[in-house]
């Protein structure tokens, strides 16, 4: 490890990019528990520092996959929707990944979530979280085919699919900044999901994550979405920018305009009552001002999951009221 250090931190002049396969040996040392928190810290600092080289990306994602893939319960490729929303949450607006997935598994998707709590740069509302506050469980790795199967929609920790990865939570808290590991965690596929929503912010990031992720999945079709915070929800007032799958060049960019002008979302405390309060009005009033934004969301995932040819049949294919009870068999009231 002290050697890896060396090599990405020894300064302006003398720092070097990791290899691939230095980057895996990182990760695997990390992974393992082998290095210790010092060490962690020094090297994610340092290459954050010179900038995070797309074989590093590549080294992690490699170690981290081979990993999930040792044990996994799922298939090669598994036809679902893998969403990958920052694991950092919401720190202003309320997110619409939870209600939009779980109004589009009611029209019939298989989505799988994943994320973990209390994490940097952001430290804000995350899906685990509102997902509790809702009165659901998080899903038992082993068991999430057959859950997945019956309720149509999942939410995986990385504690379960990744334990080494969920024990590095206590140096990244201490640094309180965004690393390559932000990057990676919200791209693992846990299930193999045959397509991949993954939340992107920096456009200059966006050719070389796209790319690599065709690398690292070559049996999976990745679309990057650029919207709010990070996420792949879509902007309520202006378009959003995405990089749909089959585009042979990774720079181009495509846009999604809102059919109408949404309201603005609402500022939330930092609760996660307050957000699983917020999923529980836009799913149940019909009135409610962001009803028809979450609404179209959840089209936008039906049309990304591969069960409509676009957003506006999608639309169409939508059940008018989401039931009153979640997935899981627990009550949906406010």
């Amino acid at each position: 490890m002290k050697t890896l250090i060396k090599t990405v931190g020894t300064g302006p002049h003398g720092s070097k990019d990791l290899s691939v396969d230095q980057a895996r040996e990182a990760a695997a040392l990390m992974l393992d528990g082998k290095a210790t928190p010092a060490q962690i810290g020094a090297l994610l600092l340092a290459i954050r520092t010179k900038g995070e080289a797309d074989g590093e990306l590549e080294g992690f994602f490699q170690e981290s996959r081979s990993r999930i893939l040792s044990c996994s319960p799922a298939p090669p490729v598994l036809d679902a929707l893998d969403i990958g929303d920052p694991y950092d949450g919401h720190i202003r607006t309320p997110g619409l990944t939870i209600p939009a997935s779980l109004w589009a598994a009611h029209a019939g998707l298989k989505i799988v979530l994943h994320g973990y709590p209390d994490l940097p740069a952001k430290f804000g509302i995350g899906h685990t979280r509102v997902w509790e506050a809702l009165g659901m469980s998080i899903t038992p790795w082993q068991k999430s085919l057959a859950v997945l199967d019956r309720q149509g929609i999942v939410l995986l920790s990385p504690s379960d699919f990744l334990p080494g990865w969920t024990a590095l939570q206590g140096v990244r808290q201490e640094l309180g900044l965004r690393t390559l590991l932000n990057t990676v965690e919200k791209s693992l596929n846990p299930l193999n999901a045959r397509r991949m929503l993954t939340g992107y912010f920096h456009e200059s990031l966006a050719p070389r994550l796209h790319a690599l992720l065709r690398k690292v999945y070559p049996e999976q079709q990745v679309t990057l979405v650029s919207g709010s915070e990070g996420s792949v929800d879509l902007y309520a007032h202006r378009p959003t920018r995405f990089h749909p799958p089959f585009e042979e060049n990774a720079a181009a960019t495509r846009t999604i305009a809102p059919p109408e002008h949404f309201p603005s979302l609402p500022e939330l405390p930092p609760r996660a009552e307050a957000h699983a309060d917020f999923v529980k009005s836009v799913l149940t009033d019909s009135t409610h001002p962001h009803y028809h934004l979450v609404r179209y969301q959840a089209a936008f995932l039906l049309w990304q999951g591969g069960l409509s040819t676009d957003i506006s049949s999608a639309l169409a294919s939508l059940p008018d009221e989401y039931p009153s009870i979640l997935p899981d068999g627990t009550l949906l009231t406010r």
